[in-house]
This record gives C-alpha cells, structure tokens and sequence, in this order.
C-alpha cells in the first residue's frame, strides 16, 4: 500500500510539473497554489486526480491563449498565411476554367474541379477584405457561404478521388494544398470575424 501510494504521489508531482510547464505566464500564482495544496492532499488516488485535473485545466488555459492569439496577428504575416493556403487552389481553380472552356477537360469532370476549387479565389477575396479593411467584418451570409464552400471543397475532393479510384494515402499532398490548407485559412478568418464582429460593420 505504502508503494501505491508513493507511486501516486510521485505521479501526481509530475503531473504538477507539466502543469506548471503549459500554464500561460498570467497563472504563475495559482500554479504555486496548486503545489501548496498537493501538500495537503491525501496521498495515492486523491492526490493524483486533483493533479490530473490541474494538468486539464492548464491544458485548457493554454489553448484559450492561443487561439486568442490567432485574433491578433500581423497583417503582413496574416496575408502570406492566406496567400498559402488559398492561392494554390485559386490557380486550380483558374486552370480548371481554362481547360474546360477550351474543351481540354470534359464539362462534367470541370464543373466538379471547378466548384470545389471556388473556394479558392472567393477566399482570397474575403480574406484580404478581412486583412485590410479596417474593422472590416463578415456578415453572417458571407460566413456561412464561406463555410459552406469550405465543406463542399472537401465533398468534391472526395468524389474526385472516389471517381478516378485513387488512394487518399497516396495524394495527400494534394489533399492537404486543397483541404486542409484552405480549411485552416476559413476556420481561421471565421474566428477573426467573430472577435470583430459585436463592433464592426458588416459586408
């Protein structure tokens, strides 16, 4: 019994540490107080729980920093984030287009490409409206279109793939310029658009 409750104990010191580590620098106070009453606490199973829900509890306030952080980055670095992510799928977009307006690519297979790739040149569009508009915001139509065209570009994705009977192991480079990275770049104009939004014109 002696050896469970040592080991408990030594967990939950450990537990504490990595609280302590992933705690934003504001929590300073109340990471010394979580160690304080560990002192107090009576050892083994009891000891280690309280510890594990102090780790959660840091994990969580670390999250909530970061993504409040996401609401004020540089307009500079904010532009080359959505010109990565979206303008590969902006020049999908534009060749789909072009093929298929000169019979290069057939109609049904180029309306596919096409409508899953919108989201390219749309994106950019309200991305640079968001960046360089002072106070600029989305009007609740807007967000939702742009979600939506964020979920069709996956849908669309996926049938092309299903279509041509090719493995997604085996394009995830192309899954991840024209999914994951646009739906990063939306996700993340979406959340700046609610930080500004109790105090913002709309589009």
């Amino acid at each position: 019994m002696t050896s469970t409750w040592t080991d408990g104990r030594r967990m939950a010191v450990l537990l504490l540490k990595l609280a302590a580590h992933i705690s934003p620098p504001t929590r300073r106070e109340w990471v010394r107080a979580m160690h304080n009453e560990l002192e107090h606490l009576p050892r083994g199973a009891a000891a280690l729980s309280w510890a594990l829900g102090c780790a959660l509890v840091s994990y969580r306030e670390r999250v909530s920093v970061m993504i409040g952080s996401l609401n004020s980055v540089a307009r500079w670095l904010l532009s080359i984030e959505m010109a990565v992510c979206l303008v590969p799928l902006t020049w999908l977009f534009v060749a789909v287009f072009a093929m298929t307006a000169h019979g290069a690519m057939p109609l049904e297979f180029g309306i596919l490409a096409g409508s899953g790739a919108l989201l390219g040149p749309i994106g950019l569009l309200v991305g640079l409206r968001t960046i360089f508009v002072a106070r600029g915001s989305l009007s609740k139509t807007t967000a939702i279109v742009v979600a939506l065209l964020a979920a069709w570009t996956v849908v669309a994705y996926c049938l092309q793939v299903m279509r041509d009977g090719a493995s997604f192991s085996d394009g995830w480079r192309d899954f991840a310029l024209v999914v994951v990275l646009p739906a990063w770049a939306v996700a993340h104009l979406l959340r700046i658009n609610a930080a500004r939004r109790p105090t913002a014109a709309v589009i």
